[in-house]
């Protein structure tokens, strides 16, 4: 199986060294008093013994703007700056990022799905673009062991992803394709239904169909080729049904806790719970509709 390597527990790994070092020192003595200066220390030292994975960022769509630097710092309260460039990497101990390669809902047709795919194609190939123009800060990894390597040279690590499996329209062939192109995992969906499953905010088909057959069968073949799933934007009976038909940890790259903001975006306690059962990760998404209820 040619994705066995990177779907083995190691790899998810990498998102958890980073939870599992923050809890064990949470626990010790909280009645001790300890400045912010050590804190901040002790924060570093856990940061240069893992590697720290953000399972998205929407950077790639910058790149195609074409006067956009991601080796310069950019100014994170200017307008148009985006949130992750090289240096505010650096600057923040993330060690690596998983670029997703976004498409927008469109018509389910042939000529939507081409327009899908060629625009997914574009922000790959961007994404491998700037990691070419900076191979001296960054590298593009494939597996665990490159990320590591990566890490060890003191680069950063990039990885792809894509986000919405509209991008496959209806080909299935096009898992196995974008695997070769360097994806490492795939957003089932995202604001509205598609031909792989319902969308958690799909409004205009209020009926949850969950994951359809062939959706099912884009599961299967994500196994097989060795790409994650990743659930976020998935209705719940879609996550439900996909955590069933994956015989792989699956993982929500960018998704909230519905008991602190009900949101029909974020994950309930029994999702969470059955993710973790599953050997699946979840990744809070900092955006304020997913983590701050609205006020009265």
């Amino acid at each position: 199986m040619n994705g066995d390597k990177f779907l083995r527990p190691g790899f998810l790994g990498l998102f958890l060294l980073a939870l599992l070092a923050f809890f064990l020192g949470a626990c010790r003595q909280p009645e001790v008093q300890v400045s912010a200066g050590s804190l901040e220390q002790k924060a570093r030292e856990i940061h240069k013994k893992i590697v720290t994975v953000d399972t998205h960022c929407d950077t790639a769509m910058m790149l195609l703007r074409g006067n956009w630097n991601p080796a310069e710092r950019h100014d994170p309260e200017a307008p148009g700056s985006g949130k992750v460039d090289l240096p505010r990497m650096k600057e923040g101990g993330l060690d690596a990022e998983f670029f997703a390669a976004f498409v927008g809902q469109g018509p389910r047709t042939e000529q939507g799905y081409a327009q899908a795919r060629k625009r997914t194609e574009e922000l790959i190939q961007a994404v491998k673009n700037m990691v070419q123009a900076n191979s001296s800060l960054i590298g593009l990894a494939l597996n665990p062991e490159d990320a590591y390597r990566l890490k060890k040279q003191n680069k950063l690590i990039a990885f792809l992803g894509i986000e919405n499996g509209y991008a496959i329209g209806r080909d299935l062939g096009l898992v196995k394709y974008f695997y070769d192109q360097g994806v490492r995992y795939i957003t089932l969906c995202h604001s509205s239904d598609n031909d792989i499953c319902d969308s958690s905010t799909d409004r205009a088909e209020p009926e949850d169909k969950g994951l359809s057959d062939f959706g099912r069968q884009v599961v299967r073949e994500c196994n097989r080729v060795g790409i994650i799933i990743d659930i976020s934007h998935a209705s719940d009976r879609s996550f439900f049904d996909v955590l069933e038909a994956s015989a792989a940890p699956i993982i929500a790259s960018h998704s909230c806790v519905r008991a602190v903001c009900d949101n029909p975006r974020n994950l309930t306690d029994d999702m969470i719970k059955a993710l973790a059962a599953k050997g699946g990760v979840i990744q809070i998404c900092f955006l304020s509709a997913y983590v701050k209820p609205p006020q009265p």
